[in-house]
């Protein structure tokens, strides 16, 4: 396969996802949470969804892929979903296909059923996952095109090659969108990474972080489903991936016990389980803030879980000049967040401001306009809760990005940069 480091590129994912179009997200100079996946439409890109027993494949993705990157205070409602793929005859879902059922790790829905399914869906899709920031397409300003919400980006990642990964159509449109697919195969999507095409099946890239959602619970997978098939239909076509991100089978779901669990002695551990859910398994805080791996059927490095050190970069080349990297959230209290109150953990998510007062850079989709800024005060306390239930790792990431990005450097009538030799603005009053 050529390319590397299909698994590193993001949800988002998470948010993302991550996810985007937010104030920031899961690099920082705060921390960064992936936007969601997406899945596959006809006509679409691919969605990845790890299966248990996956064969060990290499996940591969051009060098220097580069997606479209979030604006300051573009609304972010997307998680990172799974790319998806279109190939050259429509995405039919064969007579027959072999569908597997979603297989939870929880029973029953986080809220408790308090929520409609269609509402809970919605919550999930828009705040949890940010499958908005991969899903809806941008427009020039690099704002999301909410006329097309939902309905698949078609330059989600470009390379210098010229290879593209669009995301897929998630809208009920029969011909460019999911119309066509069961809420089942829906599933089987964005839990297991594989789509139903005319001739079979095909595996999704895992920049689609399917092997996180793969751990939702039926009660959740559900509400999703029914609420995409609650949208109005939008025609949006999708072209097919590049050869450059095909795979030949989905990478490994991730295993929830490997999925880091507050001790039994823990004060708050029923808000730290809430969270633990909300962060691992149906959000994407973890697949953000965890190295991934190059190559292999495991996206992330489960030696490293929420240590930070992802870097972001790339998704904001040529359009912002910033620099931001995962931010470290375990409980150490020199290079985590082991000295944060869970407040401030809070403020991070529905302010978007750090613990000096700093905005915190995308992709994380934070603050008033980004989809984390729309998490309940319930949850956003149990994912702040879970965070500091983590155990204490040295991983010092260097703060690399400030929000909102510095200005241009002034140019002086002759086109030359107003600074002085030390790099200092010179004051344009100054005599020569």
């Amino acid at each position: 396969m050529e390319g590397v480091r299909a698994n590193s590129l993001i949800g988002v994912f998470l948010a993302v996802v991550a996810v985007v179009s937010v104030s920031a997200c899961s690099d920082d100079g705060g921390s960064k949470i992936p936007d969601a996946g997406k899945a596959d439409a006809p006509g679409g890109d691919n969605l990845d969804v790890g299966l248990p027993d996956a064969p060990a494949v290499e996940a591969s993705t051009p060098d220097m892929a580069v997606a479209d990157a979030p604006m300051a205070d573009a609304p972010v409602t997307d998680l990172r979903l799974p790319d998806t793929q279109a190939i050259d005859s429509p995405i039919v879902p064969p007579v027959d296909a072999p569908i597997g059922d979603a297989n939870p790790t929880e029973a029953g829905s986080i809220d408790g059923g308090t929520m409609s399914p269609v509402a809970r869906g919605k919550y999930l899709v828009d705040h949890v996952i940010a499958c908005s920031d991969c899903h809806t397409p941008k427009l020039p300003s690099g704002a999301p095109d909410m006329t097309k919400y939902l309905a698949g980006n078609p330059t989600f990642i470009n390379t210098p090659a010229g290879d593209t990964l669009a995301t897929p159509n998630l809208t009920p449109d029969p011909t460019t969108g999911l119309g066509n697919f069961t809420g089942d195969q829906i599933k089987h999507m964005f839990m297991d990474g594989i789509v139903p095409t005319a001739s079979g099946t095909m595996a999704l890239n895992p920049v689609m972080p399917y092997y996180v959602f793969h751990n939702l619970t039926a009660d959740d997978a559900d509400a999703i489903v029914a609420y995409l098939q609650s949208l109005p239909p939008v025609n949006n076509p999708i072209p097919a991936r590049s050869a450059a991100f095909d795979l030949p089978s989905p990478a490994n779901y991730l295993d929830p016990t490997t999925i880091p669990m507050p001790a039994d002695t823990y004060p708050q551990k029923e808000s730290a389980m809430r969270g633990r859910y909300l962060a691992t398994e149906s959000g994407l805080c973890i697949e953000c803030h965890t190295p991934h791996l190059s190559s292999g059927p495991n996206p992330l490095d489960t030696g490293k879980f929420f240590q930070g050190g992802e870097d972001f970069s790339a998704f904001f080349a040529g359009t912002l000049d910033i620099h931001p990297v995962s931010a470290n959230l375990t409980s150490d209290p020199t290079t985590g967040i082991g000295t944060w109150s869970t407040s401030q953990i809070v403020t991070v998510l529905h302010q978007g401001l750090d613990d000096h007062g700093m905005g915190i850079c995308p992709p994380m989709p934070v603050g008033p306009n980004g989809a984390f800024g729309g998490l309940t005060d319930q949850d956003a306390l149990d994912i702040a809760t879970y965070l500091q239930s983590l155990p204490p790792a040295v991983n010092d990431v260097p703060d690399m990005c400030s929000w909102p990005p510095p200005p241009p450097p002034a140019m002086d009538a002759g086109g030359m940069d107003s600074q002085g030799p030390d790099g200092l603005a010179m004051d344009a009053s100054a005599g020569g």
